[in-house]
């Protein structure tokens, strides 16, 4: 039985890991201190609220004096300071971070050393105008065909789905990509030995394969019914098989990169099948294990959906305030998976985590500064 005590102290020294760390570009003798900056994105991030508007809750619970027509001055400043900030030093901070945060959960020993990852892309969805800088074009979505990119890479076990690296992509252009893929699986690699890395048929590209291919490390990728997997699928009889296969770039320069191609029947759509590559030889008695064991990345979905529970909401088009509000939301989640984990020991139900987001952010509270 996981103690509530024992929870709130957990949460309340993981927040400690957090928040001393958060640099806001204040200057040591403006109006607000960091302390007002992080109560607010606190705030903003856990009731899924506008910046003024926590801002505003915050000033109005501590008697200021404010002008209720006019936006909260403390929203503002916090805006201002943001968008004044490099991306370069965003990144750095939020960085360190997720070592630290790494650092003390490997000192508890509950930090896998060895993981199978999850390689994706993160669209946060954008309805400003297409001109705006570090913004990407995407597959029309509820509304848009524009969002900001991240890079990430997490930890597929529903027990420590950790995201160890992420980076942003201007572009989603394949060269883009392929720096940013090597990015985070560097980054990973420092903190975990990888043992898979499952990928979405959204990766699917020659050269995205290719650079897979050459890290040296498995991958399983599910792969779209190009006319080529098409001919395949015809060439073949069977509802199972494993057979070598080609991704042919045509355009110059061209390029072919051999892989193996796992079938199996759809697990839950009668008449059609499951198509992935993989850059290892198999068996058809290792095709269903393989298929089952790449079904363990969809739970990747659900990560994402936490991460949404701690993202601020804003209409800022400037890039430095989108991304430290990403990466608080990140390292929001993080802090909550590594809870989890630090009482992973005490969970009566072993596939539930430890503490819901709804008792950590309870259990976080008060914004604390040690």
């Amino acid at each position: 039985m996981v103690a509530t005590a024992e929870a709130r102290q957990v949460c309340r020294a993981a927040g400690s890991l957090l928040y001393p760390s958060l640099n806001f570009g204040a200057k040591v003798n403006g109006i607000y201190p960091s302390e007002d900056f992080a109560r607010v994105l606190t705030r903003s991030a856990f009731e899924r609220e506008f910046t003024n508007t926590s801002a505003r809750h915050l000033q109005l619970t501590r008697g200021d004096d404010l002008d209720l027509e006019d936006r909260s001055p403390l929203a503002k400043s916090l805006l201002y300071n943001l968008g004044r900030m490099e991306a370069d030093a965003i990144d750095a901070q939020f960085d360190g971070v997720r070592d630290q945060l790494i650092t003390q959960t490997k000192r508890a020993r509950q930090f896998p050393t060895t993981a199978e990852v999850a390689l994706d892309l993160h669209e946060w969805l954008y309805y400003g105008s297409k001109q705006t800088p570090m913004v990407s074009r995407i597959n029309p979505d509820r509304g848009t065909d524009l969002a900001y990119v991240f890079v990430t890479l997490c930890i597929v076990s529903p027990a420590a789905r950790f995201t160890l690296a992420s980076e942003h992509v201007a572009r989603t252009d394949t060269a883009s990509l392929v720096e940013a893929i090597q990015e985070v699986i560097e980054t990973a690699q420092q903190a975990v030995s990888i043992t898979r890395i499952y990928c979405d048929r959204g990766l699917y590209r020659v050269e995205l394969v290719d650079e897979l291919v050459d890290l040296g490390v498995e991958f399983v990728m599910r792969a779209p019914k190009t006319p080529g997997i098409k001919r395949v699928l015809a060439e073949h009889g069977e509802e199972k098989f494993v057979t070598d296969y080609e991704l042919v770039r045509k355009r110059s320069p061209t390029m072919r990169v051999p892989v193996t191609l796992v079938v199996v029947p759809h697990h839950s759509r009668d008449d059609d099948s499951l198509c992935l590559i993989t850059n290892r030889e198999r068996t058809v008695d290792e095709a269903v294990p393989l298929a089952q064991a790449y079904r363990r990345r969809w739970g990747i979905e659900t990560s994402y959906r936490k991460i949404g529970e701690f993202l601020p909401r804003t209409t800022s088009p400037v890039f430095a305030v989108r991304l430290f509000y990403f990466l608080f939301a990140l390292a929001l989640y993080n802090l909550w998976i590594v809870v989890c984990l630090l009482l992973s020991d005490q969970r009566r139900v072993k596939t539930r985590p430890a503490v819901s987001t709804a008792t950590f952010r309870f259990f976080l509270g008060p914004v604390t500064y040690g």
